[in-house]
């Protein structure tokens, strides 16, 4: 069937097709409908007990989008005038029962869609909006319907009668059939096709009962008042039977076949209402089906909401079970009071070092394994845990060794006890990786500012061989002194005295030599960033005069102090001076590297370190952070990214502008400690040029 519901023509658009489509079948299933709304009546009065067209078109305006029913009704209206034309009624007034028709059909269809969330009455709120629909739809419509065959002069029975008639008719109608469609058409598992043997033997014994009993009661050929009333419920415990086993499509399509005996048996003169036929009465009919459809219908619609909760209930046992034992972290149920463990999965007990199928009594609680200070980090997070948080702490599983564990804890109620779930994630090899990273990180930062250094290892050699060689001379010319009679003191005091000064300058710059050598943890303290960059600019003054460099400086005026590691901030200042000089080794013009520190808008303190050279190119700007990029013959390319890492591990930025032929200048930027105003020195000293000779 969906096979060929799906076939088009070749050349058609999917759209048209479908409206085409749904126009046909609702042609189709309207004039049906009326055919069998026909065969239903009491002779040898044409009084309908049902008109199953108006359920029909309702369906379909359930099942079909808003935007469709436009197309449902065009087809539903040549099915009408055909079925009507026949029987020689008025061309007014089967127009005016076509419009009464689509008007149910619509309001019902509005109301179903409005408030149902299910469309397949799977559910109590969808049915009561069926039901209501059921009601309220033909309760309007009966009204101008009445009203038309009135004005329209069509019969002779009272507005009272007509509305009645028409009213109990399509309630009826729409009780029968739209459940069918509705349930059928929702995606249900059909029983036939996934059930076992079992319940398609159990479908098959139902149906042929419940048949069986409604053709013994209301197919029956016995006298008018020879059945019992109380066998007319004989076939409610099928009905029943159906509701609770197998859902609303196949309760609606039970209910449909005993409603087609009730009806055909007294259309045919036969049954327990054949003297209602007998007075064309069709309401003891009608009202007895609406008895029976309302309940039931209700009936499936709770039992199939009870066991979809159970299944949902299941899935959620299972999808926690399944997450419980199989997860990847340790979990771990324990009683809030005293933290006893309940029930842990095999990853808790093999991150805690118990055998695996340990009973949960057997194992001792989280708390045992933490230290003082850990278990009352604990204690506080179990006494208030926020949202999301997670705690590390230190813990030693059975055989004493040490782990690093995130801890996640909820609070829960079982079996009305306060307990709390616990879960672990091992972060041992995580933070030794960390610091396995750390530690090559701050080899590499070692390393390269040890290469750097040697790159100034003829300029050292040099600033240090000065004061040696005054030291040499001026201990030569105090011997002479001294073997002179008598000894000139004043001179060899004077002498003494330069030979101190010219030691603590060796000295203090082996030091600073010493300094940037070492290898160490990071100290991160307060540093005045003006010293420290007097400092570095004094232990390369060699390197400026060997190649010819001007250093030109401007020092910030009351800088507040940054928090960092001095030599990893020296590491910084000497790399970009360096890297200044580099720029300009190349060029004849005068060579100028212009140091300045103040402090900016946002509070911080910046450096800036510029140079004359010749710039850097727009596609050099992007990698010139990169590791491993250099412009150098000899060059590792890992100078200035290490800076930037710096930079990043003190919290603050580096940054580079350059205008080719106009050199470059970089920006180094840390926070402060304490926000003070800078200003630029104008005057002792803080702008001083080193010139080269």
């Amino acid at each position: 069937m969906r096979e060929a519901l799906e076939m088009r023509p070749t050349g058609w658009p999917d759209p048209a097709w479908a409206l085409l489509r749904v126009a046909v079948l609702v042609g189709v299933g309207y004039y049906v409908g009326a055919r069998i709304g026909l065969a239903l009546t009491f002779e040898p009065m044409p009084v309908a007990v049902l008109w199953p067209p108006n359920s029909l078109l309702l369906a379909a305006l359930i099942l079909t989008p808003r935007r469709w029913w436009w197309a449902a009704i065009a087809g539903a209206l040549p099915a009408h005038l055909l079925a009507e034309l026949q029987g020689g009624v008025p061309l007014a007034m089967v127009l005016g029962w076509f419009a009464s028709n689509v008007l149910e059909a619509a309001i019902g269809a509005a109301i179903v869609l409005r408030f149902s969330e299910a469309r397949g009455l799977r559910t109590l709120r969808s049915v009561v909006a069926f039901c209501c629909a059921a009601l309220l739809a033909p309760f309007l419509s009966s009204f101008v319907d009445a009203g038309l065959v009135l004005a329209i002069g069509w019969g002779e029975a009272e507005f009272a009668t007509l509305w009645q008639m028409r009213f109990y008719s399509n309630v009826l109608a729409i009780l029968i059939f739209v459940p069918v469609f509705l349930a059928w058409s929702a995606g249900e598992p059909v029983p036939l096709r996934q059930g076992s043997r079992g319940q398609i033997a159990e479908i098959a014994v139902l149906v042929a009962g419940l048949f069986a009993v409604s053709l013994a009661v209301f197919d029956s050929r016995l006298a008018p008042g020879a059945t019992a009333p109380s066998l007319l419920y004989l076939p409610v415990p099928f009905l029943i039977w159906a509701a609770l086993r197998f859902g609303p499509a196949l309760t609606s399509a039970a209910y449909a076949i005993v409603a087609f005996l009730v009806i055909w048996g007294a259309a045919h003169g036969r049954g327990p209402f054949h003297a209602a036929a007998l007075v064309y009465d069709a309401l003891p009919i009608q009202l007895f089906l609406a008895s029976l459809a309302v309940p039931l219908l209700l009936l499936a619609a709770v039992v199939e909401e009870r066991r979809e909760a159970e299944r949902r209930l299941r899935a959620s046992e299972e999808l926690f079970a399944t997450a419980f034992r199989q997860g990847p972290d340790a979990i771990a149920l324990s009683r809030a009071a005293d933290g006893l463990v309940i029930e842990a999965n095999d990853r808790w007990l093999e991150l805690l070092g118990y055998p695996l199928g340990t009973r949960p009594d057997a194992v001792a609680p989280f708390r045992d394994h933490l230290d003082d200070a850990s278990r009352r980090r604990l204690q506080a997070m179990a006494a208030a845990p926020q949202q999301g948080a997670d705690l590390e702490v230190a813990m030693r599983d059975c055989f004493g060794r040490q782990h690093a564990v995130l801890v996640a804890m909820a609070h829960v109620q079982v079996a009305g006890e306060p307990c709390s779930i616990t879960i672990l994630r091992d972060i041992t090899q995580q933070r030794q990786a960390e610091k396995d990273a750390r530690d090559q990180r701050r080899q590499l930062t070692h390393l390269t500012r040890v290469a750097s250094l040697s790159d100034f290892s003829s300029t050292i050699a040099h600033e240090l061989n000065q004061p040696l060689t005054a030291i040499l001379a001026n201990a030569q010319a105090a011997l002479r002194f001294l073997q002179r009679d008598p000894p000139n003191v004043a001179e060899i005091r004077a002498i003494l005295d330069e030979i101190a000064d010219a030691d603590k300058r060796a000295g203090l710059l082996i030091h600073h030599l010493r300094l940037l050598m070492k290898k160490g943890e990071e100290e991160f303290v307060q540093v005045d960033l003006n010293p420290l960059v007097r400092d570095v600019l004094d232990f390369i003054r060699g390197e400026f005069l060997l190649r010819g460099v001007d250093v030109k400086t401007a020092y910030g005026s009351d800088l507040p102090q940054v928090r960092g590691d001095r030599v990893q901030l020296q590491q910084v200042v000497l790399n970009l001076v360096c890297n200044a000089c580099d720029a300009m080794q190349g060029q004849t013009q005068r060579r100028v590297v212009t140091l300045t520190t103040a402090q900016n808008a946002e509070g911080g303190v910046e450096l800036t370190v510029s140079d004359t050279g010749p710039g850097i190119s727009a596609n050099q700007m992007e990698r010139v952070f990169e590791p491993f990029y250099t412009t150098k013959e000899s060059g590792l390319g890992m100078g200035l990214a290490i800076c930037r890492r710096i930079a990043a591990a003190h919290g603050g930025t580096l940054s580079v502008q350059s205008r080719p032929g106009e050199g470059a200048t970089f920006r180094f930027v840390l926070p402060a400690v304490v926000a003070a105003a800078s200003a630029l020195r104008p005057e002792d000293g803080s702008r001083r040029s080193i010139a080269a000779p």
